[in-house]
């Protein structure tokens, strides 16, 4: 298989979540799972897009853990 990206032999690819290219471990520019099933990859050309890049960051943490952790905000222990 070819990586779209930089035309590379791999034998394993990994698909970009942004632009669907079909890419190799070292156009990947960085992944991180958002749930325990979901896994979610930018490349390094969408890295440089700020729309696709803001999008893959704001991924960071779910929603239902950010609405736990307000919860406790105040709170003493």
């Amino acid at each position: 298989m070819l990586c779209e990206r930089c035309s590379r032999d791999v034998h394993k690819h990994v698909v970009c979540n942004y632009c669907n290219k079909k890419i190799c471990n070292d156009c990947m520019k960085s992944s991180k799972r958002k749930s325990k099933t979901v896994r979610v990859i930018i490349c390094k050309d969408c890295w440089s897009k700020l729309a696709s890049r803001k999008t893959y960051k704001s991924t960071a943490v779910p929603k239902v853990q950010m609405e736990e952790d307000r919860r406790y905000e105040g709170r003493r222990y």
